[in-house]
């Protein structure tokens, strides 16, 4: 019986040692080797495996295959810095994306889940499809609502925080919830995250958050703040939300204050008073009319903030971003003639303050009684007639230069557009 035994074990032992994975036999026909039978031949069978590590070394092993483009996909990844962006599917957050991209970075898009919903829309200043298309990431979240915001900027080296309701005739209330309280759920989750490769928080604010001038004094970022409007005091109340956390929690924050943002997919401000001008027959100014007309190009806002979140000197600080047009109302009256071959007149001199009452009363008559919309809106008709001058020598010290310096110049582009979209 012992006798018995013995041998079973002899011919389980030879049955293991013939045992050969399906990759080894692989291996064995490219070698041309066949497969050890009984022990005799144990001694070419080491020479086989000879052969065989010395092929390995020469070539990928088949038990190693990922060479593949996903796995060169990661390590590409892992080297790209993560910029996250607020408000992606607006007019300006779209832009950011696109920059972004064309930048080397790696995009994380967010905003609300309706915003991802459906075609876009360019009327409406909501691009869904261009973001999708361009983006790595897609992040469906609501400021207003901490708990969709988890994980959205846990490992983020740069967030470009855009995201804000941008509109006169909007309650209190909704501007409080969504520019202050949701900056606030934003730092709230970068320090829940506890982040540390962040960089750099981006603020996007506003250049209305300054006092109406006085004089002809030009404004930089030394100037008196005094929000004239509820919109502009809420982003006001967004940089000292997000300016407290940098300083407390020491969370890298710089705040940029674009002055009026234009170019192709804007259709808040530009476009109506485009449609405006189009429709008239003549167009015509006060010659005394004469006061700025501050303006500077989507893509260099978004070139400017990722240039600044990139600056060790910039974090902590605040930045006017302004074009080098210096257009007064009147040079954009007659560019408005000339787009659309209208005879343009400059009117006899008229009292600034006697139109600017008008304007105020007109645009009471049409939002608060009458509830019909227009261009007119009554909060933002108290700024009609004020010089605003801007000044970027803080910006162009840190070696910025903008793309798209003149106004009259890039407007011509972005009116093709309007028309080759049929909105103009």
């Amino acid at each position: 019986m012992e006798e018995q035994e013995k041998k079973g074990r002899k011919k389980r032992t030879v049955k293991e040692k013939k045992t050969v994975t399906k990759e080894e036999k692989e291996i064995g026909k490219e070698l041309k080797v066949e497969e050890p039978k009984d022990e005799p031949v144990r001694q070419e069978s080491v020479k086989s495996e000879e052969l065989r590590q010395e092929k390995e070394k020469k070539e990928p092993s088949i038990f190693e295959l990922p060479s593949s483009k996903e796995e060169e996909r990661r390590k590409v990844e892992k080297k790209q810095k993560l910029v996250v962006i607020t408000g992606a599917c607006g007019f300006i957050g779209s832009w950011a994306v696109e920059i972004a991209k064309s930048m080397g970075f790696r995009v994380r898009a967010c905003d609300l889940p309706s915003a991802f919903k459906g075609k876009d829309e360019f009327g409406k200043s909501r691009f869904p499809e261009i973001v999708k298309k361009t983006a790595d990431e897609i992040a469906e979240c609501d400021l207003t609502q901490p708990e969709t915001l988890r994980g959205v900027f846990s490992d983020a080296d740069y967030i470009l925080h855009i995201a804000a309701i941008l509109k006169y005739d909007i309650p209190w209330e909704t501007l409080y919830k969504v520019n202050v309280e949701g900056t606030k759920n934003i730092f709230e989750e970068i320090l829940r995250s506890e982040n540390s490769s962040l960089k750099r928080v981006v603020v996007w604010s506003t250049n209305g958050i300054y006092a109406l001038p006085e004089d002809d004094g030009v404004i930089s970022e030394e100037s008196l703040v005094a929000p004239p409007t509820k919109y502009a005091l809420s982003k006001f109340l967004e940089e000292k939300t997000a300016m407290q956390y940098y300083k407390k929690f020491k969370i890298p924050v710089t705040i940029i204050r674009p002055t009026a943002v234009y170019g192709p997919r804007e259709s808040y401000m530009f476009l109506s008073s485009l449609r405006n001008f189009k429709r008239l027959k003549f167009l015509a100014i006060p010659s005394n009319f004469n006061f700025s007309f501050p303006t500077v190009h989507a893509v260099d806002v978004c070139r400017a903030a990722l240039h600044l979140a990139q600056l060790p000197q910039a974090e902590g600080e605040d930045y006017i971003i302004n074009d080098d047009s210096n257009m007064t109302a009147i040079d954009v009256m007659r560019f408005a003639a000339e787009l659309f071959d209208k005879p343009f007149y400059l009117l006899p001199p008229m009292p600034v303050e006697l139109v600017r009452g008008g304007i105020i009363g007109l645009s009471f008559l049409l939002e608060k009684i009458l509830k019909v919309r227009s261009g007119l809106e009554f909060e933002f008709s108290f700024m009609f007639g004020y010089d605003m001058k801007y000044s970027t020598r803080k910006l162009k010290s840190t070696g910025f230069e903008f793309r798209y310096p003149k106004f009259d110049e890039e407007m011509r582009e972005t009116v093709k557009w309007y028309e080759q979209m049929g909105l103009l």
